[in-house]
């Protein structure tokens, strides 16, 4: 998969969700646009932390705040938000979603369905 930057557009919705900048004391924070498109290039392309561009910050800048972020629920907020702008704008479509039933529980027993199966 390709690899493509946010746009200023989700840019705006995703700020407002990051955690804020801390005060000016000792090393200042690298830019969280470009920290949050190195968590995005790792996500996406499926790359290991060691492997994160420089332009993004070093690896484990990247990662330190890859782990903020989720200690913090912002993936959540971003998700829901985005569900939400989605719905309102049309631009996702259920209809073309499925789902792995491999974990759903079988109908009569206590087991998920593969389980069974293979007894």
């Amino acid at each position: 998969m390709a690899f493509r930057e946010i746009d200023d557009d989700l840019w705006e919705i995703v700020q407002k969700y990051l955690p804020p900048t801390k005060p000016h004391i000792g090393r200042p924070r690298c830019d969280p646009r470009r920290l949050f498109n190195g968590i995005l290039y790792v996500l996406t392309t499926g790359c290991s932390w060691l492997d994160v561009p420089a332009k993004y910050g070093t690896k484990s800048t990247v990662h330190r705040y890859h782990l903020e972020l989720c200690e913090k629920g912002v993936y959540q907020a971003i998700f829901l938000d985005l569900l939400r702008s989605g719905y309102e704008i049309k631009k996702i479509d259920l209809s073309h979603c499925a789902t792995d039933t491999k974990d759903i529980q079988a109908k009569k027993g206590d087991q998920p369905a593969m389980m069974a199966i293979k007894r």
